[in-house]
């Protein structure tokens, strides 16, 4: 005999082609929900929702009206179960534009300026920061649906510093050429950061690996 229940709870993770929704309930349990099941306004991410609880799924469900959606919970939520190691350590997969800019360069740079200043750890700091930064720099490559190498970009201002200064100070053409090198790696960068760091990336899965934005249930 099967169970219903009126229940309320919080969308914790939208539905799509590959996954379940989850709803938090009130009780506690997490509820698992297709899209079929969503009925009136639009349901957002955090939304309070009243719905039917049956056999462990959630049905019937409506958006609570006159109560704004929370993205408390569903934020807590994501934060709690990520992968940390893998989202700093790992070159695989994707990362999100707003991931990538506030959980990966802002924390980065925290802790290169703070952990950096203590003597016999700015060493070991900078190559493990260093790494992060590229594993990041190739995933939000991935989320666009760019290789990896394209990351490369973001060190050519290196490369043309190292090779075009000894050709301007030993060579006769050698300062023309730099400044063209120059000019062109900065116009290379530029492109990079449009077409890649601030670039949304794409809607749905990709070569790389499913949309960072699609919760896992």
């Amino acid at each position: 005999m099967r169970v219903l229940r009126e229940m309320r709870g919080n969308v914790l993770a939208m539905p799509n082609a590959d996954k379940l929704g989850v709803i938090s309930g009130d009780d506690g349990q997490r509820y698992n929900f297709l899209e079929s099941e969503l009925h009136g306004p639009p349901v957002r991410l955090g939304q309070t929702v009243d719905f039917i609880a049956r056999d462990g799924g959630a049905s019937e469900i409506y958006p609570v009206l006159g109560r704004a959606a929370s993205s408390v919970p569903a934020v807590a939520e994501v934060l709690a179960r990520r992968d940390w190691a893998a989202f700093y350590l790992s070159p695989s997969g994707r990362v999100g534009r707003s991931d990538y800019w506030l959980f990966g360069v802002l924390v980065l740079l925290v802790v290169d300026a703070v952990l950096g200043l203590i003597p016999g750890l700015n060493a070991i700091v900078f190559i493990v920061t260093a790494w992060c930064g590229l594993a990041l720099l190739i995933k939000r490559c991935h989320d666009v649906g760019r290789s990896g190498w394209w990351s490369l970009i973001a060190f050519l201002p290196q490369l043309v510093l190292f090779v075009a200064t000894p050709a301007a100070l030993f060579s006769k053409h050698g300062g023309g050429a730099a400044i063209v090198a120059a000019v062109a790696s900065l116009a290379a960068i530029v492109w990079f950061i449009a077409s890649v760091l601030v670039k949304a990336g794409d809607a749905g899965p990709n070569r790389f690996g499913p949309s960072p934005n699609a919760v896992k249930a």
